[in-house]
């Protein structure tokens, strides 16, 4: 039996986003796992876009919670890409940063260094960690296993979604 939610995914420019999609889950074992995507700029949030950019966002839970394996890839892009993560925020509402994919410019502050973004065309893949988990105060995510914890429930509840940052559009 498959069940699907949503993971609003987003790719975005530094100034304007190149592109966007819904992420849906697959059902394994009573749990949810499996998400994936194709992403394009006509689910931006807050603004749409029209734009050639486009890519695909896959990420799998661990049956044990602790770790999550991901995938991007993208192409098309008119300009580098400066970062990549996922932010904690429902469908059209923007949310804050909690897990980075990639970065080119400072990592940041507390967690692991991220890949480097390569520049487009590209795929980027890693596993996340509690060691990865940006806290945003703010939105009441805590740092460490309970903000992991707490990101797992929202990426499975369709609260949470990945950018793709660009020099410009």
């Amino acid at each position: 039996m498959k069940a699907s939610t949503q993971f609003s995914a987003t790719l975005v420019a530094t100034i304007a986003t190149i592109f966007a999609a819904p992420l849906f889950a697959h059902d394994n074992n009573n749990g949810r796992s499996t998400f994936a995507t194709n992403l394009n700029g006509y689910q931006e949030t807050p603004v749409t876009i029209n734009s050639a950019g486009s890519g695909t966002f896959a990420l799998r839970i661990s049956k044990d919670g602790t770790s999550i394996q991901y995938q991007l890839s993208y192409k098309n892009l008119p300009s580098d890409v400066t970062q990549a993560h996922i932010h904690f925020g429902r469908p059209s509402l923007t949310g804050g940063v909690v897990l980075f994919l990639c970065t080119t410019l400072t990592p940041p502050a507390g967690v692991p260094v991220p890949p480097t973004c390569p520049p487009s065309p590209a795929t980027v893949s890693g596993t996340l960690t509690m060691a990865d988990v940006v806290a945003v105060t703010g939105q009441s995510i805590d740092a460490g296993a309970t903000g992991f914890a707490e990101i797992l429930q929202a990426i499975r509840a369709g609260a949470a979604y990945a950018n793709v940052h660009t020099t410009g559009h």
